[in-house]
């Protein structure tokens, strides 16, 4: 079915609204674009593609006491050529069941099966794809490798009372650095990002301030500045210097909204979700004003991801995946800007 026009505005434009069988956690693209996996509130995987409104795969654990537990997180794996279809075909995916999986896209097959003793709320891949990352409601951070799926490490605050060099409280985002595969951020519920070096045990150093509930932190892969969506009425949207910690800019969206998911989309230019106020906003941070997105939505944002090469965003509200296209007259309006 096509996307509903009336819900688009500004940037914008409609392509494809498709349909789960429960409600959308997270979303992600694989590399090429030609997919999006949803981790869904009643264990599934669903994967989708852009432009078609009906489910090509589903990837749902053997029937057990905790395989009806939501996913948490999905990401796809890239290893090889873009035309390694065996290799780009693995997704990762985490449940608050505690489990982690390796899934083969294409045949359905889990490949691997990780049991962790807590909830876990979401996972990251290096940037070199040799290790993955996941976190959860006991504040600690699992570092496995990709290759052994043995546990490498365990980070967590230390025991003195005088620093905060860790999380205090459930943990519901991490991003690795996009180039540098010993460097990641995490955050969540105690107001902190922490930055991580794989090298050290506890974390290097934080920012205070974000309030972060879901798949709500990135880093830009030019410039590296860090983007936080915080689930509160005031600074909700905020950009952050890496190498320094500075805040560089905060952005309120018009309608009142309490965000669940942000990503950018090029330097500058980012898309956020979330709830009370349904809807997602295509924001232009340095000019701080808002470039179009979609309103009225009947459900919260609780997942949204970015295409580069096929300028495609998916949106995952309620049970439905809206695929739409960033129109190519804004892009070349903000290209010709900021050069």
């Amino acid at each position: 079915m096509s996307g509903d026009a009336t819900l688009y505005h500004g940037c914008l434009k409609p392509a494809i609204t498709s349909y789960a069988k429960s409600e959308l956690m997270c979303c992600k693209f694989n590399h090429a674009g030609d997919l999006i996996a949803t981790g869904n509130a009643n264990g599934a995987v669903t994967v989708f593609q852009p432009h078609s409104s009906g489910a090509v795969y589903e990837l749902r654990p053997s029937s057990g006491a905790l395989s009806h537990l939501p996913v948490t997180g999905v990401h796809f794996r890239k290893v090889g050529s873009a035309s390694d279809a065996v290799h780009n075909n693995i997704l990762l995916a985490s449940y608050s069941s505690g489990h982690v999986r390796h899934w083969h896209v294409t045949t359905g097959q889990c490949l691997s099966t990780i049991k962790e003793d807590r909830e876990t709320l979401a996972a990251a891949y290096s940037s070199d794809y040799q290790s993955f990352v996941t976190v959860g409601s006991d504040c600690k951070i699992h570092l496995y490798d990709e290759n052994s799926l043995q546990l490498v490490s365990t980070f967590e605050k230390s025991s003195s009372s005088s620093v905060m060099d860790g999380h205090a409280s459930r943990v519901f985002a991490i991003r690795y650095h996009p180039s540098d595969p010993t460097s990641f951020l995490s955050s969540g519920w105690d107001d902190t990002i922490q930055f991580w070096d794989t090298r050290q045990s506890y974390s290097v150093r934080r920012i205070s301030g974000p309030h972060i509930c879901g798949d709500a932190l990135d880093i830009d892969p030019n410039t590296h500045d860090i983007l936080t969506g915080s689930w509160s009425y005031s600074d909700t949207l905020q950009v952050w210097d890496f190498a320094s910690g500075k805040l560089l800019s905060t952005f309120q969206p018009t309608l009142q909204c309490k965000v669940y998911a942000a990503c950018w989309l090029r330097p500058g230019v980012a898309i956020v979700g979330g709830t009370q106020a349904h809807l997602t906003v295509v924001v232009d941070t340095k000019a701080n004003k808002e470039l179009g997105g979609m309103k009225d939505l009947e459900h919260s944002v609780y997942g949204l991801d970015y295409h580069q090469r096929s300028n495609t965003i998916a949106v995952a509200a309620g049970n439905k995946l809206y695929s739409s296209v960033v129109l190519g007259s804004t892009l070349q309006a903000l290209h010709s800007r900021d050069h």
